[in-house]
């Protein structure tokens, strides 16, 4: 009878040793968190060359082809699967960390395959090395806002595909909210006559279709080459002379000074000239559509009405 009880004891403790050990292995939450993947993935996208995808599970190891998506990675702090960017990037700091697998040429093939790399999120894509990435079984998700608005799409779309919606919401909320208070600064104001050079030699712009254009209109501006069809182009010295821009944007790309547009024939007659109203802009944040593209249209916002911004 010691016996059987000794026994039926030990039988006891037992179970509810191992009773705590599952407790404490499998906490409350977990089927919670596995609810909330289940209803992510599969996930079926179409990217922005109209390809649809289907993204079966949380990417473990990613790589990036553009700038503008490592900053969105990185903003959705998503950077651990992050293996690979292209030697483009260089925002923020700690990006400089990761292994380089190509340049605006395309990616290394070899490399995105000997990393391992599951999926590879770019803004643009060769048709023939798009092939050559899925054939060798690595996703490829093209994703390039032209307009302002579908970069918080963008952004949305990251986020799901990482599994990180809560943040990317939380991201594009909080750019919203300043862009508001940006436009709420210029509100009212009448169209200044606006010019965005892209490039000097040949003289470059921004037309319609570009979030460039997008922005200087959003800040109470009138892009000058907002009629040109193409989002992007040459823009003749003659037009520009005879539009009269009010306000002249650039980007400081290293290879001119305020001097040296000053000094161009004919540009003496342009008011913004005249006026110095010449402001050169930051090359990566103006044509990156990431989360810094809230810094962008303050930059160009505090250009045309310096006034309304401390």
């Amino acid at each position: 009878m010691t016996k059987k009880l000794l026994y039926i004891l030990i039988v006891l403790i037992m179970i509810f040793f191992l009773g705590s050990c599952q407790n404490k292995e499998e906490p409350e939450d977990v089927e919670h968190e596995v609810s909330e993947k289940s209803e992510i993935y599969p996930l079926r996208i179409i990217d922005d060359y109209g390809v649809e995808i289907n993204i079966e599970s949380t990417p473990k190891k990613i790589a990036s082809g553009a700038p503008s998506t490592t900053e969105i990675i990185y903003a959705l702090d998503k950077e651990e699967l992050l293996v690979g960017v292209t030697s483009y990037c260089n925002y923020p700091s700690e990006v400089s960390e990761k292994e380089i697998i190509g340049d605006y040429n395309g990616p290394n093939i070899e490399k995105l395959i000997e990393y391992g790399v599951e999926l590879y999120i770019t803004d643009w894509i060769d048709e023939e090395i798009r092939g050559q990435l899925n054939a060798a079984g690595i996703k490829t998700v093209v994703i390039y806002p032209s307009t302002y608005e579908a970069i918080y799409e963008r952004i949305e779309l990251l986020g799901s595909i990482l599994d990180s919606k809560d943040k990317a919401d939380e991201l594009v909320a909080n750019i919203k909210d300043k862009t508001a208070e940006i436009l709420e600064k210029v509100k009212g104001e009448e169209g200044k006559r606006v010019f965005f050079e892209n490039w000097h030699d040949p003289l470059g712009t921004v037309g319609q279709g570009s979030f460039i254009d997008e922005m200087i209109t959003m800040s109470g501006g009138e892009n000058i080459s907002g009629d040109m069809q193409s989002s992007y182009g040459e823009f003749s010295s003659e037009l520009l002379i005879e539009r009269n821009p009010e306000v002249y944007l650039t980007t400081d790309d290293g290879f001119k000074t305020i001097d040296d547009i000053k000094e161009r024939p004919g540009y003496n007659e342009i008011e913004a000239i005249k006026n110095d109203r010449i402001y050169f802009l930051d090359p990566d944040i103006t044509s990156r559509p990431g989360p810094r593209i809230v810094i962008a249209l303050e930059s160009i916002a505090k250009a045309i009405y310096p006034d309304k911004f401390d």
